[in-house]
């Protein structure tokens, strides 16, 4: 019994985290290299073209801009070709720790912005980023799981 306690405790203690593992940095250590870099394949205008599980075509256009700015135009199509709907939307985005995140901010029509309501958390998005290289981008909604492949 005595070696059945010191095995279990022994176990027990094998998983826990010593006290110096749960310690933070004082202030956010500054960025790599290669997390600048990362950041950066993001500006620029990128395109997708991928098939929805309804059965049709939804192609995107994002145009990212290096102060964080993006303006990006959805068109969905029916098999048949025609189109279904558009949108033109406007907001900010970033990279940080392996994630792509965006903060929609409106909509625009013939030029004209409309805001969204800030205070709805639907317009906020957070994204796994999966691949980078300098034609192609993909990464995975955390909500949605939907995976989006960019060229």
């Amino acid at each position: 019994m005595r070696n059945l306690l010191i095995l279990l405790v022994i176990v027990i203690c094998s998983g826990c985290k010593s006290i110096s593992d749960l310690n933070i940095t004082e202030s956010k250590p500054a960025l790599t290299q290669d997390k600048k870099q990362l950041r950066a394949s993001f500006v620029g205008k990128w395109e997708s073209t991928q098939l929805t599980k309804e059965g049709n075509t939804r192609h995107a256009l994002i145009q990212r801009s290096s102060d964080s700015r993006y303006i990006v135009e959805f068109k969905v199509y029916y098999p048949d070709k025609t189109l279904k709907y558009q949108s033109k939307e406007f907001g900010v985005w970033g990279v940080s720790g392996g994630v792509y995140f965006t903060m929609f901010r409106g909509w625009v029509e013939n030029d004209n912005f409309s805001p969204a309501d800030p205070n709805n958390a639907y317009y906020y998005d957070a994204y796994k980023i999966l691949n980078v290289t300098d034609n192609q981008l993909s990464y995975e909604n955390l909500s949605s799981g939907n995976r989006f492949i960019y060229h």
